[in-house]
């Protein structure tokens, strides 16, 4: 017996599905001899699976943590990752199907599945206030003969929670109340990567967003240095929430350089940036018409019963 099956999906024109949204489709499937099927199932599902290798060669150990879930508001997005941290190799995918399941009756009836994996998008729910706010540090400096002195850096956001694309407005002043001389002021945009595995502490990794470093002059002792930014976010960049085994934030770095043998102070603002739930998608597309059905689905290749949902090649 063979079955032939072919799963059309009606796909946004981003390609992308949104947390809480409907998936359109249309599924076709033909049988080359008369049996009777006991079940047959339609199904949406989404699966997450991290993998955290230790690279010691006298003890390497494998740490596995798998995660699955239906399509609500709340999910993360679908996600790839392959990278080295420390003594750590990082493989991680979060990805969605939709799977189509022939079941007959007997023991020994094996089920014949097809699948065919689609895009999920990201949103996410503010946990940062949107309102202006100020972060403040302090660092003392003794110093033999000339007491105690400090370096005070404040800085302020308009607001923390940003959309994709959009600009986010911040400043900062420092006031340099020791007889030394700085060496300057870094400013930069961070992402942080938090992998969470079984049996494993979190292994956290950051990396700077190119295009978004910022250096400034010396700053001489007794004096003060104030600036504001204004900057674009890239399209690409977003929060990743609502998952087991990963997540993904931001954060503006402010540095204050120091001389040799002193250490810097750093003063980070989180920041949350993406698509909130709900705010931009909570009207559906209407089905399509007989044409599209028809002329316009785009057909891709399925899954067989043999195909691995992932596998060390895929992430």
């Amino acid at each position: 017996m063979r079955i032939f099956c072919e799963i059309d999906v009606y796909k946004l024109d981003n390609e992308e599905f949104k947390p809480g949204e409907e998936v359109f489709g249309l599924i076709r499937y033909a049988i080359n001899e008369k049996i009777v099927f006991h079940k047959i199932t339609v199904s949406l599902k989404g699966h997450g699976r991290l993998r955290i290798i230790t690279k010691d060669r006298k003890n390497n150990r494998e740490y596995t943590n798998r995660e699955d879930f239906r399509l609500p508001e709340n999910i993360p997005p679908s996600f790839v990752h392959c990278g080295n941290k420390g003594g750590y190799l990082i493989k991680c995918k979060i990805f969605y199907y939709i799977r189509i399941k022939f079941s007959r009756c007997g023991v020994l009836s094996v089920p014949k599945r097809f699948k065919k994996e689609i895009i999920v998008g990201g949103a996410f729910t503010p946990t940062l206030t949107r309102s202006p706010i100020i972060y403040g540090k302090q660092k003392k400096i003794v110093k033999l003969f000339s007491g105690n002195n400090t370096i005070n850096i404040k800085a302020d956001i308009e607001n923390s929670v940003i959309k994709v694309g959009e600009i986010v407005t911040f400043g900062y002043e420092i006031l340099n109340n020791k007889h030394v001389k700085l060496k300057g002021v870094k400013v930069k945009l961070m992402e942080v990567y938090s992998f969470k595995a079984k049996g494993l502490h979190s292994v956290k990794k950051f990396s700077n967003i190119e295009g978004f470093l910022s250096r400034t002059a010396a700053i001489t002792g007794g004096g003060n240095q104030k600036l504001d930014f204004a900057i674009i976010l890239p399209f690409d960049k977003k929060t990743i929430q609502y998952s087991k085994i990963v997540s993904r934030n931001y954060f503006l770095r402010i540095k204050v350089l120091f001389p040799i043998f002193r250490q810097n102070l750093t003063l980070d603002i989180p920041i949350e940036v993406g698509n909130e739930i709900g705010a931009e998608y909570m009207s559906l597309p209407p089905p399509p018409s007989y044409w599209e059905v028809m002329g316009e689905c785009e057909k891709s290749k399925l899954f067989g019963d043999d195909d691995k949902f992932i596998t060390d090649e895929e992430i």
